[in-house]
């Protein structure tokens, strides 16, 4: 129900900002709630009989800004017109997800607790902050030293980590019905723990 909720009103936000109108009301279930939240846009490409899914744009904060509704409208709307030439059309061909974050805290680096396809890492570096979800992680295969190595190159050394926990919701079909992912259970991340 709460995936349902965060996805088709991240949706439809984007169909609103798009279309040039105000942005919709918050579900009312949406208003109470405080966590980080990120939206993605991921289009369907196909090639040689198959399809996979490439992320058109992510955009989010780790940091509640004022209630999960109106959080995700924002970040939804602002992200679909950053996304170079991306229209209407393209979104009805295009899976949301929306990944809920929250438990920030500072991390001193031991893998020996990082919960793979759960948590995420938060780096602020000087000037420079970022974010590496756990999507992140397992699509560009960041295990073990690898996410370390990572997060140092893209802000140096010395930074201040800090890890988060997430839930991540999506359609299976653009405007199709949503679930929780659960990453966790990938078979990449199984391989790596052996």
């Amino acid at each position: 129900m709460l995936g349902q909720l965060l996805v088709s009103h991240a949706r439809l936000s984007m169909v609103h900002k798009l279309r040039g109108l105000a942005l919709p009301e918050p579900p009312e279930a949406l208003l109470g709630l405080k966590y980080g939240v990120f939206v993605t846009v991921e289009g369907i490409v196909r090639s040689g009989g198959y399809e996979r899914r490439e992320v058109r744009g992510s955009l989010g904060t780790v940091f509640p800004m004022q209630d999960l509704g109106h959080d995700v409208a924002r970040i939804a709307a602002r992200l679909a017109v950053s996304i170079p030439r991306f229209t209407e059309f393209d979104l009805r061909r295009s899976v949301v997800e929306v990944t809920l974050v929250e438990g920030l805290s500072e991390w001193d680096g031991d893998l020996s607790n990082f919960a793979w396809g759960r948590e995420g890492v938060y780096v602020e570096a000087g000037e420079r902050r970022f974010v590496v979800l756990p999507q992140t992680i397992i699509e560009r295969r960041l295990f073990g030293e690898a996410l370390l190595r990572y997060v140092e190159s893209m802000g140096g050394a010395g930074g201040t980590l800090y890890k988060f926990s997430t839930r991540i919701f999506y359609e299976v079909r653009p405007e199709g019905e949503v679930i929780e992912r659960e990453l966790w259970k990938s078979r990449v991340i199984k391989q790596f723990v052996r």
